[in-house]
């Protein structure tokens, strides 16, 4: 390894001293476990899908009206493609952390490494590097930028608090967890670009009206 690659990897692990034992707090320790794996709680998927359900059901800003056919329509064909981009994205995201950049580069959990780290949840076999975690919920945040930008800083904070959860909790490094944010980014930068390639016609196209020319 060079001296460059040495002095990264130093510094990878003092910032995961600093998160996982100089920054810890109750507060912390009662939410972070939580946050973490949240994706495992049913009731997340529940109200994930039940406000997905109001946003194609239902006008939005009109809770007191019957809502438009025609409008829940288009909604619910909107949503529908979300989804499938959202899926695609997280699919090709976890596919490139897990199946091939953890393989490749093998790089050991803090636990492996022989850091002691303070662990707040399961212990965790397998490759450290990047984070799958981080990985797929910048991959969502991704996804709902491009199709739901109102909620987009609610999106990318909730990945953020997820990645940084990853190093609290004890079972990645800094490097792992941006990594993943990285490598989430592209897939659904990627996946959303080639939707729209295909579908050019559909919601990712933009209005094109006819007028003088300039």
């Amino acid at each position: 390894m060079t001296s460059l690659g040495s002095e990264i990897i130093d510094i990878d692990q003092s910032a995961f001293a600093m998160i996982n034992k100089n920054m810890s707090n109750s507060f912390f320790d009662q939410v972070m476990p939580v946050v973490t794996d949240l994706h495992k709680q049913p009731l997340f998927w529940v109200v994930l899908a039940s406000f997905i359900l109001y946003k194609v059901l239902w006008n939005s800003g009109m809770p007191t009206r019957a809502p438009n056919e025609l409008a829940a329509k288009s909604r619910a064909v909107k949503w529908s493609k979300g989804v499938l981009v959202l899926a695609l994205s997280m699919g090709l995201s976890d596919l490139v952390t897990y199946r091939a950049v953890k393989i490749w580069v093998q790089r050991d959990r803090p636990e492996a490494a022989g850091l002691a780290p303070i662990l707040r949840t399961e212990s965790h076999s397998g490759w450290s590097f990047p984070s799958n975690h981080a990985a797929n919920n910048f991959a969502l945040a991704r996804t709902v930028q491009i199709f739901a930008p109102p909620y987009a800083l609610f999106a990318y904070a909730f990945a953020a608090v997820v990645a940084f959860s990853r190093v609290y909790v004890g079972v990645h490094f800094p490097g792992d967890a941006l990594t993943g944010a990285l490598i989430g980014l592209l897939c659904a930068s990627l996946v959303g670009w080639i939707f729209r390639r295909i579908r050019s016609g559909g919601y990712f196209s933009r209005e094109r009206t006819t007028g003088p020319s300039s």
